[in-house]
């Protein structure tokens, strides 16, 4: 007999056995094998040659045609299309179901994933394994380094380290006085959370109280996350906080902020570390890591190696694909692509700063859509069906509109930035597109019904967008100021656009400090917004100079002057004000 029609052999160990190379305790089955029950796998127990659906015992979906035709024979293959569809009746008569509830029933059983497998151990950790595409007339595919890693037992301790002994007490013992605590966790809520709304409320609510029942039973993950929480929150206090006096026995309110957030912080990261976080990993360790890595960007840390293993954790438990492969309920899908968003936005923000430095992570996505634009309310656990997205604004409105505002920022580095002479026809046409998404803003935002005031938090997302708007519309007309000599009608419609939005971000500068409303986002001004307004007075000083646009230069140094008053009452708590301070009051 030839080699080409000599039959292959069959593996007679299960597929998840036979990739962690143990012993499969039912040789060509019936799956699930004992081995894969124990290991909490059964749902992922099939061999090789066999049907790649649910096993015999167990209700089945039909099967659609593709993955038909990826499980027959040669002969199969040769199947009309008209004979394959009612081969596909007769399975679905056959299961008692008909095509018209084949949505209602897929919730029953665990849908045939086209991407991989979402597996979760005993401990609550998870791993998403790649799905393998077996043939019945071909060996499986074999990836030496993925059977190298699926040997290994996690449950024995990290490999190649061991074991350590966990001492939960220890890691409880730096939280703060009960009342302190859930007061931080209001403040992160309150400041912090509608900004980068990672996080589902009502489900940390539910967790929390279930963590003040009983402190010591809690999962590392979700410790390091309320950690994580409590070091981002005390960065949103200033110098009239009682709170922030009450747990910090430091003089000044920057030594205090700085000796909280270093000490929840290194919390945070301690309780990841037991929970053996770079090997073991769920959605609860990868949403401490989102938020740890916002809020040390937000005080002016670096975290961008922190970022690319925060990326990797996504990888690993699947964030990358589209969490309706899986099977979740609502609850549990939106908080994964929350996680995701979360993760893609903070490498633009890696981008924006430090420039592309590698491949695009977002090239890694397996189809994940945007999270949906409902507030948490809508999300009702165990549903499986997704409402339709709100017309005014939700919780996630800001976090989706922030996403557009940098894929819009990302086109204006690459199309303008980084062209030594862009047209003027382009640079009009992404200045037109910085209207049309203020537009979407004003529709989004104003939606309410005039007799009611915006919600403040809302009302501090619109002051935000507009801020960024302006600093993009600066950077774009910049570019344009310098390609193009001073008499051409382009550099003088980028003057004025550059002074527009220059006084504009000044006028937001001071809302924010003056403003008692905006008060819970008083970290944002310490930051970005100072950064900003900064840019905003130097360019207004630099448009002054020439005053060849009939500008009125005492209005505009009166807005330069008055920055430079604001950056000197807060140098204190701000290096961006410390440093730009002195720098500004020279220029005027």
């Amino acid at each position: 007999m030839s080699a080409r029609n000599r039959q292959r052999r069959l593996p007679i160990s299960c597929e998840p056995c036979r990739l962690r190379k143990i012993r499969c305790s039912r040789p060509r089955g019936p799956p699930p094998c004992e081995t894969c029950e124990r290991r909490g796998l059964a749902s992922d127990c099939l061999y090789a040659g066999r049907d790649l659906a649910s096993p015999p015992a167990r209700p089945t979906l039909p099967l659609s045609p593709l993955s038909e035709r990826a499980t027959s024979d040669v002969s199969t293959q040769d199947e009309s299309l008209a004979a394959r569809v009612a081969k596909l009746e007769a399975l679905l008569k056959a299961n008692g179901g008909t095509a018209q509830d084949l949505s209602t029933s897929r919730p029953t059983v665990r849908p045939i994933t086209k991407k991989g497998t979402l597996s979760t151990t005993k401990s609550g950790h998870e791993r998403f394994t790649p799905f393998p595409l077996l043939d019945s007339s071909q060996e499986p595919l074999h990836d030496p380094q993925q059977a190298i890693a699926s040997s290994i037992n996690l449950s024995s301790g990290p490999y190649p380290f061991g074991k350590r002994e966990v001492d939960i007490a220890a890691l409880l013992d730096h939280l703060p006085a009960r009342s302190h605590c859930q007061q931080l966790v209001g403040v992160y809520f309150t400041s912090f959370a509608s900004l980068f709304h990672i996080l589902h409320d009502p489900t940390f609510s539910d967790q929390y109280a279930t963590f003040e029942q009983s402190p010591e039973t809690t999962q590392l993950s979700w410790l390091a996350l309320l950690f994580a929480i409590l070091g981002t929150a005390v960065t949103a206090l200033d110098s009239s906080s009682q709170l922030l006096r009450d747990i910090s026995w430091k003089k000044t309110t920057a030594e205090r902020i700085a000796e909280l957030s270093e000490r929840y912080r290194t919390a945070a990261l301690r309780c990841l570390e037991a929970d053996n976080y770079l090997w073991e990993q769920n959605v609860t360790t990868l949403q401490a890591l989102i938020v740890l890595i916002y809020g040390i960007n937000h005080s002016h840390g670096q975290t961008w190696t922190l970022l690319g293993v925060t990326y990797h954790v996504a990888l690993a438990i699947g964030c990358h694909v589209d969490p309706s492969e899986f099977g979740l309920d609502r609850i549990k899908s939106e908080e994964r692509r929350r996680c995701w968003a979360g993760v893609m936005m903070l490498y633009m923000l890696q981008n924006t700063s430090l420039g592309h430095l590698g491949p695009d992570p977002r090239h890694a996505s397996e189809g994940v859509r945007l999270p949906a634009d409902l507030n948490d309310s809508d999300l009702v656990a165990g549903d499986t069906d997704l409402s339709a997205s709100a017309s005014s604004a939700t919780q996630m409105s800001y976090l989706l509109l922030k996403f557009r505002l940098y894929e819009v920022a990302s086109d204006i580095r690459c199309l303008v930035l980084d062209v030594p002479q862009p047209s003027p026809t382009l640079i009009d046409r992404m200045d037109r597109i910085i209207s049309e998404e203020q537009s979407a803003w004003n529709e989004k935002y104003l939606a309410h019904s005039t007799s009611e005031p915006l919600p403040m938090c809302h009302q501090a997302h619109v002051d935000i967008l507009y801020g960024y708007a302006h600093q993009l519309t600066l950077l774009l007309h910049h570019k344009s100021m310098r390609c193009f000599s001073s008499g051409s009608p382009q550099y003088h419609r980028s003057t004025l656009r550059c002074i527009e939005s220059a006084k504009a971000l000044l006028h937001l500068h001071t809302t924010f400090l003056t403003s008692a409303d905006l008060a819970p986002f008083g970290w944002y001004l310490r930051g970005i917004c100072s950064f900003h307004a900064f840019h905003a007075a130097v360019t207004l000083v630099a448009m002054l100079t020439s005053n060849s646009w009939g500008q009125d230069c005492e209005g505009c140094l009166t807005l330069v002057r008055g920055c430079a008053d604001r950056f000197e009452t807060m140098v204190q708590v701000s290096s961006i004000c410390e440093k730009a301070a002195p720098m500004l009051r020279l220029l005027v």
